[in-house]
């Protein structure tokens, strides 16, 4: 069976997530815009709400089946099926649990339709996730990216159809429903024609016995990463109202529409930091070193411009109703930082066996997280919320580094060089930024220095055509 290189996944996987990205946030911006603060509030809690509990079908079952699959491809038929057994009972006792917690909190009629039909949906998007993970234990991404884009166009044109003939909120959750259904056939269609695994759910319990002891990490940080990036969603809604979650998810949204550079690239790494953890340490070494540094070339120039652009871009995406979410975004957008970081840290104690390690690491930062959120959210609302998830993520980082330092060593050199030519970088790209905004407006501005950032990056040499041709020679088969 022909495997991809990592190179021509991450290229699949970048461009799908970019067009999804671009194409949620657009579709984002005119929901807000269309419905309001208050009914963003409600919109964005039902699909928050609905996340947190959406987890407990796969508990890890699928990085279990990636992971392994990854290493013996004759295996991944036997692990397909039994997880197809295991999640079909999770989905039923997690959709009953769904139900009967949002009818226990009190929330109004409308909100809970909502969250009926969005966790229809998330059972439909946990279904699709395990089998683009058999996908992605063969190597094989492309398909996932244009599931991926396609879906989320789908979604796009539903959604926009409905708000602009006036239909009532719940038909934004049609608009997720119809996709991944759909989604569901052509993927599904792949993996059984192309791959010829069968959809069959088989109880074996030799592979059941296998899997639960590999499975319990994965799923405890599963649960724990879902309710220490939702959670204060759950907790502005009913501690500060819809109106003040509405002003928190816009930044939120466009934090997390940023993941989409760190998931690319841990989608195609993660198979190969298990492979090389067994069978070549320095490779793992150079990689993991690089995946680094690429993330922070990225997601730095995001911070400034954001820092000093971010409220003519709330007005000018979302309108003045949305300012108070202004300072918000701007400390998210330091965290980013921090998150981007925390994918690879997470997906290299994971694929090298520190799986244990890794749910500690998140599960203590769950708590911190939630004891930060009540601490902050009644006195300061989603800026509260905002500084509880930089100080959680920072946290985060810090800690991951220091147990994967203990079996892969880091070399604080190549960390202290790259400071200095990015800061450098920075510092040139924030001036042009800054004064190009003053006289000539945001747009420009955005323009001028991203430009600039990138002509930064060969002047310093924090970008080499070397890098290219070093990452790709050791990454491609």
């Amino acid at each position: 069976m022909k495997t991809h290189s990592i190179a021509k996944n991450t290229m699949f996987m970048t461009v799908a997530s970019i067009l999804q990205k671009v194409v949620s946030f657009v579709y984002f911006a005119i929901v807000a815009r269309q419905i309001g603060a208050t009914g963003t509030g409600k919109y964005f809690f039902a699909l928050s709400f609905t996340t947190i509990f959406v987890v407990f079908v796969d508990i890890g079952l699928t990085n279990v089946l990636i992971r392994e699959g990854a290493k013996i491809k004759e295996k991944i038929q036997e692990y397909f099926s039994s997880i197809l057994f295991v999640k079909l009972f999770l989905g039923i006792l997690s959709y009953l649990t769904v139900f009967v917690v949002i009818n226990l909190m009190g929330y109004e009629v409308e909100t809970k339709y909502l969250v009926y039909v969005s966790a229809i949906t998330m059972l439909s998007d946990s279904w699709n996730l395990t089998l683009y993970g058999t996908l992605r234990a063969f190597g094989n991404l492309k398909y996932e990216a244009l599931g991926l884009s396609v879906s989320q166009a789908l979604t796009f044109i539903l959604g926009t159809i409905f708000l602009f003939t006036g239909k009532p909120l719940i038909y934004l959750m049609y608009a997720f429903l119809v996709p991944s259904f759909l989604n569901a056939i052509y993927v599904g269609c792949i993996v059984g024609f192309k791959y010829k695994l069968k959809f069959t759910m088989r109880y074996d319990k030799k592979v059941l016995k296998y899997i639960i002891p590999i499975v319990i990490p994965f799923a405890l940080a599963a649960i724990f990463g879902r309710v220490y990036s939702f959670i204060d969603s759950i907790f502005l809604s009913k501690i500060s109202g819809d109106q003040i979650l509405g002003w928190y998810s816009v930044p939120s949204k466009i934090a997390y529409a940023l993941n989409f550079i760190p998931m690319a690239l841990v989608a195609a790494l993660y198979p190969k930091f298990s492979e090389y953890f067994l069978y070549d340490k320095k490779k793992l070494n150079f990689v993991f070193h690089q995946s680094i540094k690429y993330l922070l070339l990225v997601s730095l120039p995001f911070v400034v411009i954001v820092l000093l652009l971010s409220q003519d871009f709330i007005v000018a995406f979302f309108r003045n109703e949305y300012l108070n979410s202004v300072l918000p975004l701007k400390i998210l957008i330091i965290g980013v930082v921090f998150a981007f970081l925390n994918f690879i840290f997470g997906a290299v104690l994971n694929a090298c066996d520190r799986q244990k390690t890794q749910t500690t690491l998140i599960g203590v930062m769950m708590v911190v997280n939630i004891v930060l959120n009540l601490l902050f959210i009644p006195h300061f609302g989603a800026v509260g919320a905002s500084l509880a998830a930089l100080l959680g993520n920072v946290g985060l980082s810090i800690l991951s580094l220091f147990f994967i330092a203990k079996f892969n060593k880091f070399d604080f050199n190549f960390l202290n060089k790259m400071f200095v030519q990015l800061l450098l970088t920075i510092l040139v790209m924030y001036t042009v930024t800054f004064f190009t905004d003053k006289y000539f407006g945001f747009i420009v501005a955005f323009v001028a220095g991203s430009i600039t950032y990138v002509i930064m990056l060969f002047l310093t040499k924090a970008l080499t055509r070397n890098h290219f041709r070093e990452m790709l020679v050791l990454t491609s088969k």
